[in-house]
């Protein structure tokens, strides 16, 4: 009995440790869905509304390198024109308006997992950046921007000449 209880306290941290794992790594991608019914039109869509969960992952990468700053963000579900990116001091800002989309006019839905309604995720840059000149494109649910860093900002390595 002693044995069995040892292999379930050690499965059971290994759970724990699982889950803090990923707490951690993804707290900061949990966006929370602000809900507005009078948003959608017909009342299957607001019923579908009160039932989807009011936040989602919305897993990003930063990268940097010595010109510019790189950012994926993962927005399945919406069209550019739902979708606003602003900078502000060292901050992106990336906030939209995710729609209910019914592909089904009949029966009744059993699972609804997917996020709607109003959504702000904002991700701190690692530089001073030049957001008059980004670029941005979203594709298959990806929203990609490319950030030119400020001349400051730069990164120049110096020559050195030998003496």
């Amino acid at each position: 009995m002693s044995s069995l209880k040892q292999n379930l306290d050690r499965a059971w941290a290994q759970v724990q440790a699982g889950w803090n794992n990923l707490v951690a790594k993804a707290s900061n991608a949990l966006t929370r869905f602000r809900h507005r019914e009078e948003d959608e039109q017909d009342e299957q869509s607001r019923a579908l509304l009160r039932t989807s969960p009011e936040w989602a992952l919305l897993a990003a990468e930063v990268h940097e390198s010595s010109d510019e700053v790189s950012v994926r963000l993962e927005i399945p579900g919406m069209e550019p024109e739902n979708l606003d990116v602003q900078v502000v001091d060292r901050t992106l800002i990336i906030s939209g308006h995710k729609q209910v989309r019914r592909e089904r006019k009949e029966g009744r839905y059993h699972v609804t997992e997917c996020a709607y309604g109003r959504f702000e995720r904002r991700l701190p840059l690692p530089a001073e950046v030049k957001a008059d000149q980004a670029e941005a494109s979203y594709h298959k649910g990806v929203l990609t921007l490319v950030l030119p860093k400020t001349e400051r900002e730069r990164i120049r390595r110096i020559p050195i000449s030998r003496g």
